[in-house]
């Protein structure tokens, strides 16, 4: 599990959720919207703190999960 702090302003994600098209106006399409603005603010947060992963740390790790995989199971 993740410990480290998020900061993450509120204001944000209700700048966020203002200004967004909202097709049906439910408040299903609103609570995934909700979800997905939090979760976009994290990952812009996550790259702002360095606590994101590179596409070539990501390719590195897939190799290496392949090769285990492949030795393992031929």
């Amino acid at each position: 599990m993740n410990n480290q702090k998020e900061n993450i302003k509120f204001d944000s994600i209700c700048d966020l959720l203002k200004n967004c098209e909202n097709d049906d106006g439910t408040f299903a399409n609103s609570l995934y919207n909700l979800y997905f603005f939090i979760g976009l603010t994290k990952g812009v947060d996550d790259m702002n703190n360095n606590r994101g992963t590179t596409l070539e740390d990501l390719q590195k790790e897939r190799e290496e999960l392949y090769e285990r995989y492949h030795r393992r199971y031929g």
